[in-house]
């Protein structure tokens, strides 16, 4: 699958292990057809140090490549690396000062290729932070996972041009609790995203949701439930879960759909799935409905 590994160095963007001019490789990728899918890592990996080097764990071609299917034809996979090494709040930093090397390499693409983005912890406030310096149209979908990012951050982000015109699908779990709780005392501002995004254009999934869950399920995406009750990573490690990024990613469950029908607020307890009302089964048909029509997905 073509894969490129970028990282945002005090030189500008360069080629992870190669001498090869970064902005010369991304001018012919550019040139090319299909949906780039940009991964981001969070807090504690950096491609400067091979004991916690982001490309040879999470986005090594079989890790998050193939678990997100990029092998589809035309689609370019991109593994953006970062120094998220040190404490939590210098990471922060550092993830709000690269976040215009984010934006530059996403504009190498602009009107030529849709881009969507994919991150995981701090790698969210990356993001996000990187939406002011584009324009609309530049991001096509972001899929934060488990993301450590404020409320206002996101908030502010989404009101950009680039922010007004993306989707945003927020995967998370009560398994993050704790880490959002760690990031609020820590870096005090307007409240974690695990508290929910309210915004037209963005979405929170909450995988420990049963009602949730029975929805996935009934439209093909069985996840395991939750294996552990403090977990930062199962967003992207617990089985079947990076199927759905996938499908988020690609638009193979559109915003809109996913906004019919999954509940604001996580459903707790056997009542819940109880609670997939006659509405929630016409949205569940009607989207069997238009799946089986022709779709472009992203990928």
């Amino acid at each position: 699958m073509p894969l490129l590994r970028i990282n945002a160095t005090a030189q500008g963007l360069a080629l992870h292990g190669s001498v090869q001019s970064a902005k010369a490789v991304l001018s012919r990728a550019a040139n090319g057809q299909g949906p780039v899918v940009i991964m981001v890592h969070g807090f504690k990996y950096s491609p400067f140090d091979e004991n916690h080097c982001p490309h040879e764990r999470i986005f090594h071609a079989d890790h998050w490549p193939h678990a997100l299917d990029l092998a589809q034809e035309n689609t370019l996979g991109i593994a953006f690396g970062w120094n998220g090494r040190g404490g939590l709040r210098h990471a922060y930093c550092t993830a709000h000062e690269q976040a215009g090397q984010l934006a530059q390499l996403i504009k190498t693409f602009t009107g030529n290729r849709p881009v969507h983005l994919i991150a995981h912890s701090l790698g969210a406030t990356l993001v996000l932070a990187a939406l002011p310096y584009l324009h609309d149209g530049d991001v096509g979908r972001i899929v934060l996972l488990s993301g450590a990012a404020h409320l206002g951050l996101a908030h502010h982000a989404l009101r950009t041009p680039a922010g007004k015109t993306c989707e945003l699908f927020h995967v998370t779990s009560r398994e993050n609790a704790l880490f959002d709780h760690a990031f609020e005392h820590m870096i005090p501002d307007t409240g974690a995203i695990g508290r929910g995004l309210d915004l037209p254009q963005a979405i929170s999934v909450r995988i420990d949701c049963p009602r949730t869950l029975g929805m996935l399920e009934t439209l093909g995406y069985q996840l395991a439930p939750p294996q552990r009750r403090i977990c930062h990573w199962s967003s992207y490690t617990r089985p079947g879960v990076m199927a759905l990024n996938a499908a988020l990613l690609s638009g193979a469950l559109p915003l809109h759909f996913l906004k019919e029908a999954v509940p604001p607020r996580p459903c707790l307890g056997d009542r819940a799935n109880s609670l997939v009302s006659l509405q929630n089964s016409r949205i569940i048909a009607w989207y069997r409905k238009a799946k089986e029509q022709p779709h472009e997905h992203a990928y």
